[in-house]
């Protein structure tokens, strides 16, 4: 219920919803000596609408949802020769029917009149999606060779329709369904879907488990493209068991060497994320009333060649045994690149169309991926095996469409660079450049007294936040808008040399993506007992820690505060790295949020609340006891085990946010990277009993 209430904006009640990542933020503004009681005991509402009492609201903006699951599955299977060509088909189908109710309440905020509009909405969706396979499957082994081959087809519909009405003005809060509502202020429904047919085939073989070589394709139509809606994906795997061959059995390498099995493998995927289900075709949108009938217009460029993105990969492997496989290691190389991105490219304002859809770009992923696997320990009642892995992966992009700009980019930003002594462009989309790159104001350190201010900022000049060193005083002060740099204000690298602060002074301080994530888990069995526990690692991503800088530039000015705030620089603590505490840092020095003025952007802020996400984290731990079998068979019961189990119990991490985790951009929301105080990943204790019969 919390999440409901504190993600709800009152100002946007249909879209307004900011998010779970809102969450911790907007709960830490609340001032630690607000009483959230009235004065007859009632819940206060709080001083504005998002920043709220939760236990008032909770009674005032009601919403519940009701879902309803149903899943059909049914298959078959024909041995047409015995032990060698098999018919197999299998159908599923699955429905799910959802409703969505809201209704706000009368309401009233602190020093505001009562809210008597009582919102109201309904939303009915229903989804439909069926799956149909059969395929042909042949085996055959003669004299050392074997060969299982199988061919099929797939057809796949989804079916999506939705239905939502909204309406105002009821009389009292007692009736919340729509028909109370004397207002119908908004109405609409969707009704869409696609379709997707395959074909696909694939050969293994293999002789005398040496030599394995695999062939498979498929191909594949979708209705959400028109003219290139079929794609043909092909791959290839070949490998080579070295342990099984004669010379190596008779060596002495056998003894310490157990398996030798070195892969290759070459394949094509296509990929139509991102495509709505009739964009090829055209969109339309309604613009209300005209002359007594109804308005639309187009309102997106058609691309009827729009195709599909293909991910071209080759990987090599190697997996290796020691000691009758007590160690056992994997071993893989991958190069992936993928062309035909599709991607929204703008338009001038001139055509019409803010931007359309097309194939354009190719970008690359390289990486290698380790897993070992260990067998400490094997007794009569004891064992011990532990896992470890490990993946280091590096993006590239490799073209792009050619727009007169150097290495053809988009976006990113221009800044100093003293190896070149000239202007670079950094960040955006550049040929040969990686992605996810940071931009920010270096602080230096923060400026202790005034000979420290005369001596390394006299001459400076602040253009991002009209700021002037005491040598410049002659020239700024008095002029609307600036003010004089004073002790504890940053110390900004001035990275030209020119005294001048201002965005060429920038610089790349980290990546939004981990260079090397992996993990480690242990099981250690002792008769009947089992403990497992296991762990996982990022490394080499960086946050950009938004609800710290918000709350110690109190962007909003009303905001509860943080310990850090004790540690600002004052003229009994000179040497710290959080400058003055400032009411509204983005019409005061701009110290922390720079050229953002207070609104919440990857870049362009002070470096120092960039953090290293680096982390180590406790993911699992799992104790459980397995009852004998001469006990459970008693009671009728073929298995028994009771478990207690931890998730999430702790990071080693210097992250102080709320989750060390990388930040993606899943939503394309522009949020990659920042943590504006979401919701952290919740320490969980489970007890359990699992019963077989």
């Amino acid at each position: 219920m919390l999440t409901d209430l504190w993600t709800y904006d009152l100002k946007s009640p249909w879209n307004g919803e900011t998010g779970e990542y809102e969450l911790f933020y907007r709960t830490m503004s609340m001032f630690p000596t607000w009483n959230p009681w009235n004065e007859d005991g009632s819940p206060a509402a709080g001083w504005s609408n998002q920043d709220g009492n939760p236990y008032y609201w909770k009674d005032k903006l009601t919403r519940s949802t009701t879902n309803r699951k149903t899943s059909f599955n049914i298959g078959f299977a024909l041995e047409i020769l015995p032990q060698q060509l098999f018919l197999n088909g299998n159908s599923s189908m699955y429905y799910t029917d959802s409703q969505f109710e809201l209704f706000e309440k009368k309401y009233q905020q602190i020093g505001q009149a009562s809210n008597t509009n009582r919102n109201a909405s309904q939303t009915n969706t229903k989804v439909f999606q069926q799956q149909h396979a059969l395929t042909l499957e042949y085996k055959k082994g003669f004299s050392g060779h074997n060969i299982n081959a199988m061919a099929g087809g797939e057809y796949f519909d989804y079916q999506y329709q939705n239905l939502e009405a909204r309406v105002s003005g009821a009389p009292t809060d007692d009736i919340p369904t729509l028909n109370a509502g004397t207002n119908r202020t908004y109405t609409t429904s969707v009704k869409t879907g696609y379709r997707i047919l395959s074909g696909f085939a694939r050969v293994n073989y293999d002789y005398n488990y040496r030599y394995m070589v695999s062939l498979v394709a498929r191909y594949d139509g979708i209705s959400k493209l028109s003219d290139n809606r079929w794609g043909f994906f092909p791959g290839i795997s070949a490998g080579w068991n070295v342990h099984e061959e004669a010379f190596f059995k008779d060596s002495k390498f056998a003894e310490v060497v157990s398996l030798i099995k070195p892969r290759i493998s070459y394949g094509l995927n296509g990929n139509v994320n991102g495509i709505g289900n009739f964009d090829v075709y055209g969109k339309y949108g309604s613009v209300g009333a005209y002359n007594g009938n109804l308005g639309y217009l187009n309102t997106g460029v058609v691309n009827s060649k729009l195709r599909w993105e293909k991910s071209h990969t080759f990987e090599l492997g190697l997996d290796l045994g020691f000691f009758n496989n007590r160690i056992h290691m994997i071993m893989d190389y991958y190069d992936r690149t993928t062309s035909d991105l599709l991607t929204d490219v703008n338009l001038p304002e001139y055509t019409g169309f803010p931007s359309f859809k097309t194939n354009l770009g190719t970008i690359s992923n390289r990486g290698f991926e380790l897993e070992a696997k260990v067998n400490l320990l094997t007794r009569k009642d004891w064992s011990w095996d532990v896992t470890a892995n490990t993946s280091f992966v590096k993006n590239m992009v490799k073209k792009l469409p050619f727009n007169g700009n150097v290495n053809n980019r988009q976006g990113g930003e221009q800044v100093w660079d003293p190896k070149s002594n000239s202007l670079v462009w950094v960040g955006g989309i550049q040929e040969g450049k990686s992605l996810g790159d940071i931009i920010a104001y270096k602080q230096v350190r923060i400026l202790r007294d005034w000979d420290d201010v005369r001596n390394h900022a006299g001459d400076f000049v602040d253009e991002v936040a009209n700021l002037y060193g005491p040598n410049k005083a002659a020239e700024y002060a008095g002029k609307p808008g600036w003010k004089p740099i004073e002790p504890g204000d940053v110390l900004w690298d001035d990275k030209n040399g020119d005294n001048v602060i201002n965005s060429y002074d920038r610089q790349v301080v980290g990546n939004i993506y981990p260079k090397w994530t992996g993990g480690f888990s242990t099981t250690l069995n002792y008769k009947n007992w089992s403990l497992y526990g296991r762990f996982d690692y990022a490394v080499g991503h960086t946050i950009y820690n938004d609800l710290k800088a918000r709350i110690l530039g109190q962007y909003n000015g009303s905001f509860n505060l943080i310990t850090d705030v004790r540690n600002s620089w004052s003229e009994n603590n000179t040497e710290t790295s959080i400058p003055k505490f400032y009411w509204a840092d983005q019409n005061a020095k701009k110290n922390i949020t720079r050229s953002n003025n207070g609104t919440t952007n990857l870049n362009n802020n002070n470096s120092t609340f960039y953090e290293k996400g680096d982390y180590l984290c406790l993911r699992e731990v799992t104790l459980s006891y397995k009852f004998p079998k001469n006990l459970i068979n008693k009671v009728f019961l073929t298995d028994a085990s009771v478990y207690v189990t931890g998730q999430n119990l702790f990071y080693i991490t210097g992250y102080d946010g709320t989750s060390p985790e990388p930040v993606m951009d899943i939503q394309a929301n522009g949020r990659g990277g920042i943590d504006n105080g979401r919701y952290p990943t919740p320490r969980t204790v489970l007890f359990g009993l699992q019963l077989s019969f």
